[in-house]
This record gives structure tokens, C-alpha cells and sequence, in this order.
């Protein structure tokens, strides 16, 4: 199981499925189509590196590079808007 492979699957899946309810161009919803099957490529290749035994050091992989994110996302949140300035000034 590859925890990366998983995110980047879930990632392409939600832009792909995200593209195709909002949009009515041609281009957008070949784009939208693009990415889903692309999730779905990730979903398969992750399924495909699975090995018995390991199921406690992907969970572990997995969460640090969830709380990476989200220490990114909340880093990013307070240097480029103002919402924060409003509570601490």
C-alpha cells in the first residue's frame, strides 16, 4: 500500500469529480474526465503496491503526511489572509 499514491488518487478523483458538476465547456469536462481517470489509475497503482504486514506503518505514513498538510494549509491561511489578523490585533 502506498500511502502517497493513495492522496494523489484521491486528489485527482476529487478535481475530476469537482471539474464535472460545475462545468459546461467541452474542455473542462475532458479535463474533469482526465483527472478522474487519473484517480482512478492512482487508486489502482496504491491497491496494486499492497503488501501483508505493513498495515500499521502506512496508517503511521499516512497521518504524518496529513498533518503536514495541514500544518502547510494552516501556515499558508495565516500568511495570506486576514481573517487571523482580525482575532490576535
Amino acid at each position: 500500500m502506498c500511502p502517497a499514491c493513495y492522496l494523489n488518487g484521491f486528489l485527482f478523483l476529487l478535481f475530476g469529480a469537482a471539474g464535472a458538476s460545475i462545468a459546461n465547456n467541452p474542455w473542462i469536462i475532458a479535463i474533469a474526465v482526465i483527472l478522474t481517470i487519473a484517480g482512478f489509475y492512482w487508486m489502482w497503482k496504491a491497491w496494486k503496491r499492497r503488501s501483508p504486514g505493513t498495515f500499521k506503518k502506512n496508517l503511521k505514513t499516512t497521518i504524518i503526511f496529513l498533518l503536514v498538510f495541514a500544518a502547510g494549509f494552516i501556515t499558508a491561511s495565516y500568511m495570506t489572509h486576514e481573517y487571523f489578523k482580525n482575532l490576535y490585533s
